[in-house]
């Protein structure tokens, strides 16, 4: 597996680093620490920027290399990830609302979103040690690939994974009873309800990819951003992990732009945010 760090400097980014030490990656994965800076920028706070994160990861024994670009963030960090075909791109968000990464239209983020091709690892508020993963699940069938992109990226952790899957009003069938808009996970499984098949297909799939821990179901009702923020709120996790939404043919990451409900989920989680 191949990992793009990216920073531009600053203890925010340097979070990116900080996460992906405590992942539990295997000695295998290879990890590039892209620094840039502008054209006539000072190169020294990125070597620095570059010590400390090697320090972050120093006990995951993973291969290193340093890369250090000029030029505009967005163009410089694109073509290093489309050109060395990362598996994955981490950048450190700091806070809700700082970091490099800031998910606004136009930013150096929205404009990466719309263009990589590659999983996407969001990286803010990180604790002493990850325990609690949520992985959302679609409306429809949960996506295959994002169980599997979750299994072997989350295998290494001790973590408790939950499964959440948020029935909301447009997901409702004509005829659907009122005890189906208020049934817990565990009663939907037991009944067989569609919600229930679809919350054990994700957790079938999710310990085909790897996760030999504690799998979680859990369902909530309601509007699909409240909820799924609330779960997070909450169950105070540490990682949310989200598919992004895209119609075959079209730019997987536009889809994330386009798509309102993970915009908000990535810009308002207080967690780090996994988008596969």
């Amino acid at each position: 597996m191949k990992l793009l760090v990216c920073t531009d400097g600053s203890p925010a980014a340097e979070q990116a680093a900080l996460l992906v030490g405590k992942l539990g990656l295997s000695q295998d994965v290879a990890i590039t620490l892209l620094g840039v800076v502008d054209e006539h920028g000072d190169a020294s706070a990125l070597e620095a920027s570059f010590d400390r994160m090697a320090k972050l990861l120093d006990g995951a024994q993973l291969n290193l290399a340093r890369k250090i670009r000029r030029g505009d963030s967005y163009e410089q960090i694109l073509e290093e990830a489309v050109a060395h075909a990362y598996d994955l791109v981490i950048v450190g968000g700091g806070g809700q609302h700082h970091g490099l990464l800031h998910f606004k239209v136009g930013s150096t983020t929205s404009k990466l979103a719309r263009k990589l091709h590659t999983h996407f690892l969001v990286a803010r508020n990180i604790p002493n040690q990850v325990k609690k993963v949520l992985v959302c699940t679609g409306a429809e069938a949960p996506a295959v690939d994002t169980m599997r992109v979750s299994g072997q990226m989350l295998a290494g952790l001790p973590a408790e994974i939950t499964v959440l899957h948020v029935m909301s009003q447009i997901s409702l069938k004509p005829g659907s009873i009122p005890e189906e808009l208020i049934a817990t996970a565990e009663t939907a499984i037991t009944k067989n309800t569609r919600e229930g098949q679809h919350l054990q297909r994700a957790m079938q799939q999710l310990s085909q990819a790897g996760i030999t821990g504690s799998i979680i179901p859990r369902l909530r009702h309601g509007l699909v951003v409240d909820e799924v923020l609330a779960e997070v709120r909450e169950g105070k996790y540490d990682i949310m992990v989200v598919g992004a939404h895209y119609q075959p043919g079209q730019n997987r990451w536009l889809g994330i732009l386009l798509d309102d409900v993970t915009d908000q989920l990535i810009n308002q989680a207080p967690c780090s945010v996994l988008i596969v």
